[in-house]
């Protein structure tokens, strides 16, 4: 997937200096051939940046183009194509169903696609080590194993590429290590690239492309 942003500016950040920012109101794109690492400290707008690119969010000036189409002129219809079967979003509020059990949640997503099997799945499970819990509420369980829950859910569907916002700052090195190695495999399977937003440009992923914004 390939985004343009041309001139964007969220609206929330009108009134801030942005002269020092590699993304806003400058023309930048994204493109598949490139993963990228998108980082700033709190509040410069690494979430809105995210929910641009999904289309969950409109409210800025300039043009966002995705795949050559104006975003603000892709239908909610579209919207859900390419929200299942293009784009993977590990969201930064997870986005879990807290009264539905880490398993449940897991098959609700691959209900969309029916991309991967159950064995699959569950192997998912063992290797982010959260299979002992499949059976527990997400509200039960701990931030560190909700992330790991959000990161396997998007690893469950096809996509061009897997965007990101924060999705390790729950998780210790360890975890950090097998997460990196799937999103890694994952994408060497389907052809796809990544997008992760970070505090810092420091990323356990090699060769990639770092913006600030």
């Amino acid at each position: 997937m390939n985004w343009k942003f041309n001139n964007i500016i969220p609206t929330t950040l009108q009134d801030f200096n942005l002269e020092t920012s590699q993304l806003w109101g400058k023309q930048i794109e994204f493109i598949s051939e490139k993963n990228y690492v998108v980082y700033s400290e709190s509040g410069k707008g690494k979430t809105t940046f995210s929910n641009f690119c999904i289309g969950v969010r409109k409210d800025y000036s300039g043009e966002l183009m995705l795949n050559e189409t104006l975003i603000n002129q892709i239908d909610l219809n579209r919207w859900s194509t390419i929200r299942s079967k293009k784009v993977a979003y590990v969201p930064q509020n997870l986005q879990l169903l807290e009264n539905h059990t880490i398993w449940e949640n897991l098959l609700i997503k691959n209900d969309l696609t029916k991309f991967k099997s159950n064995k699959e799945i569950y192997h998912l499970l063992e290797v982010f080590g959260i299979s002992d819990i499949k059976n527990k509420k997400t509200n039960e369980t701990s931030l560190g194993q909700q992330q790991r829950t959000a990161l396997i859910r998007a690893l469950i569907q096809p996509f061009e590429t897997i965007l990101m916002d924060e999705p390790f700052s729950h998780l210790d090195s360890q975890n950090i290590s097998i997460a990196t190695n799937e999103i890694l495999k994952a994408c060497k399977q389907q052809n796809a690239n990544f997008i992760l937003t970070s505090l810092s440009k420091q990323t356990p992923f090699e060769n990639v492309s770092t913006v600030q914004i």
